[in-house]
């Protein structure tokens, strides 16, 4: 763009989240971002965004927790950010090598009914063991903080599913003790360890086998009461082992992982397909 290392764009979006299974509610999201991205050499990258959104907490059952049902309604969220990151990879949909380092963060309260500050950083790096040995290890950090306000539940952090194998989506963090509702947490912690490997098939096939072991856990929220809500900040382990097949359409997996540390009111999954590439 311009003969420069610049990169323009717009999204426009409408999202509907079926939460019921794991948080008693439904959501909606209708809005649009702006954004502009520039290198500033091979490896840094930087873009800035602003993104202005309307969200709905809808179809709350009668059931839910408490803490959902007092966020019932519609809230707007006018927001900027940024995302940094320094890329040394030789290749981001299938890296062998180097490493990946990543900072966001999102202010929002320029408008609209949400105020919060959020910071991610997201830090991997990968070694090349042998001819298709790879020993990817990875590690995830967030925190977001209200600004005179609590943060609300579509907000939170949630861990599980993709994000912590052998736990089910939401499976890990507070969770309301009579309905069971995920309630999702400030602050995150997560990390993975994976290696991948090849089976002995045809390279032309694009399957190969994966072990890995995840690591994580989640923080309180915003008015969280010990009466009612089962809520513990220690580290949940899992292990497993998985096949991968570099589909046309992108990476498929199919995962099989079991927890190592749990809480008694964690939930579990031991069996997860995913499509698309971890970060």
């Amino acid at each position: 763009f311009l003969d420069r290392d610049l990169a323009a764009g717009f999204d426009v979006f409408a999202i509907q989240r079926n939460l019921q299974r794991e948080s008693s509610y439904d959501s909606s999201s209708l809005g649009g971002a702006l954004r502009l991205g520039f290198g500033y050499n091979e490896s840094w990258r930087q873009q800035i965004n602003y993104t202005a959104k309307q969200d709905k907490v809808e179809n709350v059952k009668s059931t839910a927790s408490t803490v959902i049902k007092q966020q019932e309604g519609t809230y707007v969220q006018s927001s900027v950010g940024q995302v940094l990151s320094y890329d040394t990879r030789d290749s981001r949909v299938h890296p062998f090598e180097g490493h990946v380092i990543r900072l966001t963060n999102d202010v929002a309260g320029l408008g609209g009914t949400d105020r919060f500050l959020r910071t991610n950083l997201d830090v991997a790096q990968y070694f090349s063991l042998g001819e298709q040995w790879v020993l990817k290890l990875s590690a995830d950090t967030g925190y977001i903080a209200g600004l005179g306000k609590d943060v609300r539940i579509g907000q939170r952090y949630f861990l599980g599913g993709d994000t912590l194998r052998g736990f089910s989506v939401a499976g890990v963090g507070p969770r309301d003790k009579a309905s069971k509702d995920a309630l999702g947490g400030n602050w995150m912690v997560s990390g993975t360890a994976e290696m991948t490997f090849p089976l002995g098939l045809p390279k032309e096939l694009g399957i190969s086998g994966k072990a890995f072991s995840d690591f994580g856990t989640l923080g309180q929220f915003d008015g969280l009461k010990s009466t009612g809500v089962d809520y513990a900040a220690t580290m949940r382990v899992s292990v497993g082992t998985g096949v991968v097949w570099e589909s046309p359409m992108g990476p498929l997996s199919i995962d099989l992982g079991v927890p190592l540390r749990k809480e008694a009111f964690d939930k579990t999954e031991i069996f997860r397909f995913n499509f698309g590439t971890r970060f």
